[in-house]
């Protein structure tokens, strides 16, 4: 049933890409200004909470930067607002292609101990919040950029407002983000 709503979400939203309904209410900021590239392997929140007491393993791909903390800031907190998933797109100077990284489902629910914990593992910022942040980083790997090169791009959030009637409203919002090699 979940996996029905996403779908739903997502064709909406491509539907109603245009349009800007409630896209002011939701703010997107990140923590950083601009996220350096590692040249080594990371290990998501994902993959360290599904580990438990063993030791996780490595997932994140080598050339991978990291935003530490998302936070989403909202005007009008009368609704409860669920995202489904974030897209992160780097142009690369020199590159024919973006880079870009999705998260969504239980990989975005590990970016923060609450959702993660729920029953039902979604990334939901409840009515009466006016600003939440995750507590753990959103990785991205296998960056392919020769060194010394800045890029920008955006980091998009894209998910729905529910009221407390059950009535639904797409909900996207978008920040620029700036990655360095060395």
């Amino acid at each position: 049933m979940r996996k029905l709503m996403y779908v739903f979400l997502l064709t909406s939203l491509t539907i109603l890409g245009g349009c800007s309904q409630d896209e002011g209410n939701v703010e997107v900021v990140v923590s950083s200004s601009a996220f350096p590239l590692i040249p080594a392997t990371a290990v998501s929140c994902l993959a360290d909470k599904n580990a438990g007491s063993d030791t996780p393993t490595a997932d994140i791909s080598p050339d991978y930067f990291r935003i530490p903390t998302i936070t989403f800031n909202r005007k009008d907190t009368s609704k409860t607002l669920v995202i489904a998933f974030i897209r992160i797109s780097v142009q690369i100077p020199g590159s024919s292609q973006a880079v870009s990284c999705e998260v969504g489902g239980d990989g975005l629910a590990a970016l923060r101990d609450s959702w993660f914990s729920g029953t039902t593992k979604e990334a939901l910022v409840p009515a009466g919040t006016a600003s939440f942040a995750t507590d753990c980083a959103l990785y991205c790997g296998g960056v392919k950029a020769p060194s010394g090169i800045t890029a920008s791009g955006s980091l998009e959030v894209f998910g729905l407002e529910r009221a407390t009637n059950g009535d639904e409203t797409p909900v996207k919002a978008s920040t620029v983000i700036t990655i360095q090699s060395f």
